[in-house]
């Protein structure tokens, strides 16, 4: 590559080296974030990385580990609220690091346009990981107004926290992104979905197409019919109605019919026990749907999830499914399909882009419950075919995740955007 390349990133969580040095707890999320910074180091030693994050502190601190220099940003909690103090913060370090390039990842909360606006949009890329501008269109999942009307709860309600509360401020948070992706030269992708949506936004912005690494020891493993829980179903997430676990609770009684003995394993808090004072609108939703399909004892919430624990309950799973209302290229989708996982996933945003209908997954419309039901029954009554979808889906997932590969493009891109070159004319 010759010289050494000064690479900034932005992003919105604390890498688990930072956490240590801080003794607080590593985030259960955006891993593959990590994992994407250690394959660019490990293949490409000509890159210097610096990574930028918002902490729960009053001051700008420094640390070095394992080969990155991070700098912390006062800003914790800053999602909603776009915030002019922390504009000095990001000139400091850029002022300081003098980067070849600046990659953004993520485009929904405010520190990035503050990056922006504080440093410039030359020599920078903002990578999609979702577009909640789009999002926040299909966040009530379907749910009918006097659904969210009458599930709505005492606690939501006295907290501001209610399903119209959820949109607004993802709308909010879309407004941040729109401006953002308005206001910059060059954006990276890796669906036709995610390409047509930056592209409506700004015709004239440079898209360059980019693989994505997933968290490294997902690589290492493979599902095993033999050892897999029969006839259970895993979802990655439940807390919001556009992830669409109520969909999955719909297509149960047909489900059931079949195969009695079916159970639903969802990672995260569990939103259906708590106590009166302390449910949530989506949790009572859940809960009237589940007393309507007698589905009690069927639903299992997991908790809050690290890397291995999510990778055994994928592999645990007889089917996984991702039943989101949208989705842009879901990283639960790429994990349970590297790990061969059959899967089945709603036929939404860029999801298209990850199976090929009947050979690597199951594709249906999202608000097609009963074929959901059916697609789940085909993979629970044929081993024959659910070990062809788990080699069919691996493969393609192993394809489409090369960590190799993937940091090589990375690294084309940012000489592309060093040197101000456009990126690809046409995606899809």
């Amino acid at each position: 590559m010759g010289k050494e390349m000064r690479v900034i990133w932005l992003v919105n969580i604390l890498f688990p080296d930072v956490c240590e040095a801080l003794k607080m707890p590593s985030p259960v999320i955006g891993g593959w974030m990590y994992s994407s910074a250690k394959m660019l180091m490990q293949h490409h030693d000509g890159i210097r990385l610096y990574v930028v994050a918002a902490y729960d502190g009053g001051s700008l601190k420094r640390l070095e580990r394992n080969g990155i220099t991070y700098y912390l940003v006062p800003g914790k909690n800053k999602e909603k609220k776009y915030d002019a103090s922390a504009e000095k913060y990001y000139k400091e370090v850029y002022e300081e690091v003098k980067p070849d390039v600046v990659h953004i990842h993520g485009t929904e909360f405010p520190h990035s346009l503050e990056f922006v606006n504080a440093c410039g949009k030359e020599k920078t890329v903002v990578s999609i990981q979702g577009l909640v501008s789009v999002y926040a269109r299909y966040f009530y999942g379907g749910m009918k107004l006097r659904e969210l009307l009458s599930t709505t709860s005492l606690r939501d309600v006295l907290k501001g926290d209610t399903y119209f509360a959820g949109y607004k401020s993802m709308k909010q948070r879309g407004v941040f992104e729109a401006e953002l992706i308005k206001h910059i030269d060059h954006v990276m992708g890796r669906t036709f979905w995610d390409y047509a949506n930056c592209k409506a936004l700004n015709p004239e912005i440079s898209y360059h197409k980019c693989g994505e690494i997933l968290r490294s020891s997902f690589y290492e493993y493979s599902w095993d019919y033999g050892k897999c829980r029969k006839h259970s179903i895993f979802v990655s997430q439940g807390i919001l109605p556009l992830k669409g676990l109520h969909q999955v609770l719909k297509a149960m009684p047909v489900i059931l019919r079949k195969f009695p003995d079916t159970e639903i394993y969802v990672a995260g808090p569990d939103i259906l026990n708590k106590a009166f004072y302390k449910h949530l609108s989506y949790g009572n939703y859940l809960n009237r749907l589940i007393n309507k399909y007698g589905l009690k004892g069927k639903v299992h919430f997991l908790g809050y999830q690290n890397e291995a624990g999510m990778r055994e309950h994928y592999l645990e799973a007889n089917v996984f499914v991702c039943p989101s209302s949208i989705e842009n290229s879901p990283n639960s989708l790429g994990e349970a399909q590297i790990l061969g996982v059959p899967c089945v996933a709603s036929y939404v945003g860029g999801t298209m882009e990850f199976i090929e209908d009947g050979k690597s997954g199951f594709l249906y419309r999202f608000e097609e419950t009963d074929m959901l039901a059916m697609r789940i029954c085909r993979i629970f009554e044929s081993r024959e075919l659910a070990e062809t979808l788990s080699a069919g889906g691996r493969a393609a997932a192993l394809e489409r995740h090369d960590r190799a590969r993937i940091a090589g493009e990375l690294v084309a891109i940012y000489e592309k955007v060093a040197k101000g070159k456009d990126g690809e004319e046409q995606v899809g």
